[in-house]
């Protein structure tokens, strides 16, 4: 991949973050214009699909980043989500579930995959895997918090209030 490459999709993602879909698209398209096995920009323009309702191009767009990158989670994940939408309940369950082989915990595709069996009729299993999912989102997020450089900094401003507010009650109590 070119520099160029990377900033086109890093702009689309910030296109998609705010739903403007049609800059997102433009700027996907220029991505797989100048690097057509960018497997992660097919997905994202399935995403951009999805959001407009236009099942059967996002569908296209999954399948073809799955082709390109058959180790790529979310895009399985994505093309669960098509599969639900439209009543494809087995094939939701084994695209959320190959997700889930490429991406263990991965909350989103645990999550749907949970609802596809709470609206089968298997509550308990359904309700389990989305506990699972709410705990895998709390866990990925605490360790994305602890890798940033902006959640080091808080957790280091956090610790020193509580010192702070500690060594305060000690003085107080002593007093």
């Amino acid at each position: 991949m070119t520099p160029e490459v990377d900033e086109l999709y890093e702009e689309s993602l910030g296109c998609l973050e705010a739903w403007n879909l049609d800059q997102a698209e433009q700027c996907l398209r220029k991505v797989i214009e100048l690097d057509p096995e960018h497997a992660r920009a097919h997905n994202k323009l399935g995403v951009v699909f999805a959001r407009r309702n236009d099942l059967r191009q996002a569908e296209e767009c999954f399948s073809q980043a799955v082709a390109l990158d058959p180790n790529l989670a979310t895009a399985y994940s994505n093309l669960g989500n098509i599969y639900a939408e439209r009543d494809w309940i087995d094939r939701a369950k084994s695209a959320y579930e190959r997700a889930l082989a490429l991406d263990p915990g991965n909350p989103t595709a645990t999550h749907n995959l949970g609802v596809l069996y709470r609206k089968s009729g298997d509550i308990g299993r359904g309700i389990n895997l989305m506990k699972q999912a709410n705990k895998s989102e709390r866990h990925r997020f605490r360790d994305e918090t602890r890798r940033s450089p902006e959640g080091k900094r808080m957790m280091r401003i956090g610790w020193a209030v509580v010192i702070a507010i500690g060594l305060a009650l000690f003085y107080l109590l002593n007093k």
